[in-house]
């Protein structure tokens, strides 16, 4: 073999296993903890919706669960509130129209069923 192969051959199996750690790194996130699945389910609703967010929400524990704020382009509020018990309820509202009621969960299973 001539050497310039013999590195190619032990050098690219490494080069290709560097994405799959990314990519994992990466997944991460949609499987965490609480507070981010409120963060996520929101998201998920504002755009179901086609809500033209501005400033997305930012989400906070709070005596009572959760609460994400955020803005519109227009200038809305955009607020959602999670219950800190399971099933998690949420409602979001938009300018203090509520636009969704129902749990994470079934937001979360909606979701997914779209991406498969």
């Amino acid at each position: 073999m001539r050497p310039i192969t013999v590195v190619v051959s032990a050098v690219l199996p490494a080069l290709l296993v560097l994405p799959a750690c990314s990519q994992v790194n990466e997944l991460t996130p949609v499987s965490g903890d609480t507070i981010t699945s409120v963060r996520n389910a929101t998201y998920d609703v504002l755009v179901e919706q086609q809500v033209p967010i501005l400033e997305a929400p930012v989400c906070a524990v709070n005596e009572a669960g959760f609460t994400c704020i955020g803005s519109t382009i227009d200038g809305s509020e955009i607020r959602s509130t999670a219950s800190g018990t399971t099933p998690i309820d949420l409602v979001v509202e938009v300018d203090g129209q509520s636009i969704f009621t129902g749990t994470v969960q079934d937001v979360l299973d909606a979701a997914l069923l779209e991406a498969s």
